[in-house]
C-alpha cells in the first residue's frame, strides 16, 4: 500500500480542486461518459451505475453513426445524450470516461483536463506520447486526477505477484513470459487493421502495463510483428516483444487463434504463475517459507477479478484525498505508453 507519506506528497501537487467539485465529493461524484467506441464502454457504464460513489449524469457520442446505434441498443437505455461541450461544461460532471477509438482519445481527454474534469482514458492512450505527456502536466497544474484504464491493475493475481516480489520471495527475478491471445472476427480484424502493432497494441497493452507494474521501465524493447492473412488484410496477429530489464528478460506474446492467457513470473528462488487472469488461477512456488505461504509449489486461492468498479473506486479515494490513484503514477502511465509504442514498432 502507498505510505501516508506518499499521498501527502503526491496530494501536495494535486491543488484547485473547485469548490463545487470538493463540496459533492463529499457524496457521490457526477460522471460522464464520451464515446461508445471502445470494447470496454459498457463495463464503464455499468460500473458507474453500480458503484456508491458515483451518479451517472450523462454521454455523449460525437459520431452521429454510432450515436444511432448506442440508441437503439437496450444496453445504453436510459442515458440521457447530450453533447462534448455540455459534458465539458456541466458543473455537475466531476469525472469523465472517454469511451473513443483509442486514436481519437487523447485530443478529447485534453479537452476533459482543460475543463477541470477528473479523466480515465481508456486503454490504449492513443499514439502521441507528447500529447499525452502534454495531458499530465495540464492534469497537475489544474488539479485533475487522470486514470488509465488497463484491466489487470486490481486483479488479485497480479497484486499478490506484486507482494511477492516487493518482499522478494522469488529472488532475483530472471524471466517473464506472457501470452495474451484474442480471438478476432472479420469486423475485429478490421478494426485492428487500423492500428499499428495489430494485436500487440489492442490488446497485448494490458500486460505490457502489468509487466512495468512490476518489473519497471525496460532498458530495451525488440518487437516482432507478423501478418498471417496477408491475403485478406495487413493486421500484424501473430506478435511478441522482448524487454530487457536487469537482469531479467521478459516475452510478451500474442495470436488471434485462440483466447489463451498467462503471466508467468520466474525468480532464483521461485516463481508465480497466473493462468486465466480473467479468472484468476495461481500457482505458487517458493524455495523458503515467507509467512502463510509454506516452501513448495501450492495453488493459491485470490479470488474473483472484478474489472472497472475497483478502478472507479481508487479514482474517486484519489480525487477526495488530492492524490494520483494508487500505484499507477503518471510516470508508470508514460514508461508503459513508451514501451507499448516501442513494442508496436513505433519510434518513441
Amino acid at each position: 500500500m502507498t505510505s501516508i507519506t506518499r499521498r501527502q506528497a503526491i496530494g501536495a501537487t494535486l491543488t484547485g480542486l473547485s469548490v463545487g467539485a470538493a463540496a459533492r465529493a463529499q457524496s457521490q461524484l457526477g460522471a460522464a461518459i464520451i464515446g461508445t467506441a471502445h470494447s470496454h464502454a459498457l463495463g464503464h457504464l455499468e460500473s458507474i451505475r453500480e458503484s456508491n460513489n458515483y451518479h451517472f449524469v450523462a454521454a455523449a457520442e460525437p459520431d452521429p453513426q454510432l450515436l444511432d446505434r448506442a440508441r437503439s441498443s437496450p444496453r445504453w437505455q436510459g442515458v440521457r445524450w447530450t453533447s462534448v461541450d455540455d459534458i465539458l461544461t456541466d458543473d455537475s460532471i466531476d469525472v469523465v470516461c472517454v469511451e473513443t477509438d483509442p486514436l481519437d482519445a487523447l485530443s478529447y481527454s485534453l479537452a476533459c483536463v482543460r475543463a477541470g474534469k477528473h479523466t480515465k482514458i481508456d486503454k490504449p492512450p492513443g499514439v502521441n506520447l507528447g500529447l499525452l505527456q502534454r495531458i499530465y502536466r495540464e492534469a497537475q497544474d489544474r488539479g485533475v486526477v487522470v486514470q488509465i484504464g488497463y484491466v489487470y491493475r486490481y486483479n488479485p493475481a497480479f497484486r499478490l505477484a506484486r507482494r511477492a516480489l516487493d518482499e522478494g520471495w522469488l529472488g532475483p527475478i530472471r524471466s517473464v513470459v506472457c501470452q495474451m491471445n484474442d480471438m478476432q472476427s472479420p469486423e475485429g480484424r478490421r478494426r485492428l487493421d487500423q492500428y499499428a502493432g495489430g494485436q500487440m497494441y489492442e490488446i497485448c497493452c494490458h500486460m505490457i502495463d502489468a509487466l512495468i507494474w512490476l518489473m519497471g521501465e525496460p532498458a530495451r524493447v525488440s518487437p516482432v510483428l507478423r501478418r498471417t492473412n496477408q491475403g485478406q488484410d495487413q493486421l500484424e496477429d501473430d506478435v511478441l516483444a522482448t524487454f530487457e530489464f536487469e537482469p531479467a528478460v521478459a516475452t510478451v506474446k500474442s495470436h488471434t487463434r485462440d483466447g489463451e492467457r498467462y503471466f508467468y513470473i520466474f525468480g532464483e528462488r521461485g516463481s508465480i504463475q497466473i493462468d486465466d487472469p480473467d479468472r484468476p488461477e495461481v500457482r505458487l512456488t517458493l524455495s523458503e517459507s515467507h509467512g502463510d505461504f509454506v516452501a513448495g509449489t501450492r495453488d493459491v486461492a485470490v479470488g474473483p477479478s472484478p474489472r472497472y468498479l475497483p478502478d472507479f473506486d481508487d479514482l474517486a479515494g484519489a480525487i477526495r484525498e488530492g492524490r494520483w490513484v494508487e500505484y499507477f503514477t503518471p510516470e508508470h502511465d508514460l514508461a508503459v505508453q513508451r514501451a507499448l509504442l516501442q513494442s508496436c514498432g513505433m519510434g518513441v
